[in-house]
This record gives structure tokens, C-alpha cells and sequence, in this order.
């Protein structure tokens, strides 16, 4: 395959050009995205390879910035309008409740039991009757609050204690 230095250029001139258009777009982590964000950054891909392959850069690069444009636009009507964001990003939803696992959501949202308990697993959390509530969010992340009998001891739980049992207060650390 011969390996102009113009197709070199091309190539890193499309992708500082991708970069510095998607720093425009905003920054979010791949974990943040909803459907339409991944649908628009893997069609961005596209583009740009589209681009390094035909003659001319300048339409790849007007075909991404126009796709970032459609995407900031989402993002700004997903503020703007409650509607709108749950139409685009969707909602959270909730799989467990009291410590019991709500498997009409479940299969809803085709995961099963064994993947959910993983996802528990993986964030420390061993029983599922610690669980107040769980909710899958809207870009697939878990989150949980967990029952009073399985949170962490606070600083402010352990001072409300000493004074109950007649201490005043844990005692501060010296800095040395």
C-alpha cells in the first residue's frame, strides 16, 4: 500500500479536526451517553474515515460539525424541555425496592437477576435486602440508596452517640 505523506497529513488533519470539534461539543464520559449521543459520535467515526478515503477533507469536516450541531441542539432541547429528555435520553428505572427485585422492570429491560447481582458486586454490595431502593439510570448505570441497618456509620451517627452515652465529642486530631 503506498503511503503518501498526503494521506499522512489528511489523516492527522482529520483527526486534530475531530478532536477539537468534539471538545466543542461538550465532555462528556462515554459512560454519560444515551442513544442518541452514541448514535451521532459513531456516525462522527464514520465521517471522519469517510473523509480520510474521499478526495476532498472539508465536506468530512462540515459532515461532523454538522452532526456535533444536531447533537448540541438535543442536548440543549433535553434542558430545556422534560418532555423532550425523556423522549432522547429516556428514564430511570426502578428494579428493586425494599430489598426485593422488581422482575417485571427487570425483564423490561432484558437483565437478568445473575447480571443485576453482579452490578452489586461490582459497587460492594453483597445482599440485596440492604437495598432500599434500585434504579437503573437512564445511560445504564445502577444506583441504590441503601436501608438505614446498612449504611456506613457517618462522623455525625458516631457523635450523636457519644453524647447520648455521655461523651461530647470525638475528639479532634491534632495536625503535627
Amino acid at each position: 500500500m503506498d503511503l503518501s505523506w498526503h494521506l499522512i497529513w489528511k489523516c492527522a488533519f482529520l483527526v486534530l479536526a475531530g478532536i477539537f470539534l468534539l471538545r466543542l461539543s461538550g465532555r462528556k464520559s462515554i459512560a454519560q451517553m444515551n442513544v442518541a449521543t452514541t448514535v451521532i459520535m459513531i456516525s462522527i467515526g464514520e465521517l471522519i474515515a469517510q473523509g480520510i478515503i474521499e478526495k476532498t477533507i472539508w465536506r468530512a469536516i462540515a459532515s461532523v460539525a454538522l452532526f456535533l450541531a444536531v447533537l448540541v441542539i438535543l442536548e440543549l432541547l433535553e434542558i430545556r424541555f422534560g418532555k423532550f429528555q425523556n423522549l432522547i435520553t429516556g428514564e430511570a428505572v426502578t428494579v428493586i425496592r425494599d430489598g426485593q427485585v422488581d422482575m417485571k422492570e427487570l425483564r423490561k429491560l432484558r437483565i437478568t437477576v445473575n447480571q443485576l447481582e453482579m452490578r452489586l458486586r461490582q459497587l460492594g454490595i453483597s445482599n440485596i435486602d440492604d437495598i432500599k431502593s434500585g434504579v437503573i439510570e437512564a445511560n445504564g448505570e445502577l444506583g441504590y440508596e441503601l436501608t438505614d441497618a446498612a449504611k456506613p456509620v457517618t462522623k455525625r451517627d458516631l457523635e450523636q452517640f457519644l453524647i447520648q452515652i455521655g461523651a461530647r465529642t470525638i475528639p479532634e486530631k491534632e495536625n503535627t
